[in-house]
């Protein structure tokens, strides 16, 4: 059973510690609760990696899609040039992604 924290510590920030708390907090993935309390307690929060790079995931993402909607317009439209073009954008793509997905998990981050 995990145990439960029930009580709790005010403290006093002025609005630039509490910014760069917050700031600091993000970069590492963190709450600035969580932040606050590892930092207290001896750990030293690191940015993740994880957190810094799921927007670039989730674009690479969207792009990959977009990619994929194009070549199935391409192939439906029977101009074989443009499905060539178009499915190798997308294969070109899909080996990007997996280069960086391959990097990112070899730097010990976890995928979105």
């Amino acid at each position: 059973m995990v145990d439960c924290r029930t009580v709790t510590k005010l403290i006093r920030l002025d609005p630039e510690e509490l910014r760069q708390i917050t700031d600091s907090a993000r970069r590492a993935g963190l709450t600035p609760a969580r932040f606050i309390r590892e930092s207290a307690l001896g750990a030293a929060p690191k940015a993740r990696v994880r957190a810094a790079m799921a927007p670039v995931f989730h674009e690479l993402a969207r792009i990959g899609r977009s990619l994929d909607q194009l070549a199935r317009c391409a192939q439906a439209s029977h101009d074989a040039a443009l499905a060539a073009q178009t499915r190798a954008a997308l294969e070109r793509h899909q080996a990007l992604v997996r280069h960086l997905v391959q990097g990112h998990r070899q730097k010990g981050g976890s995928t979105p």
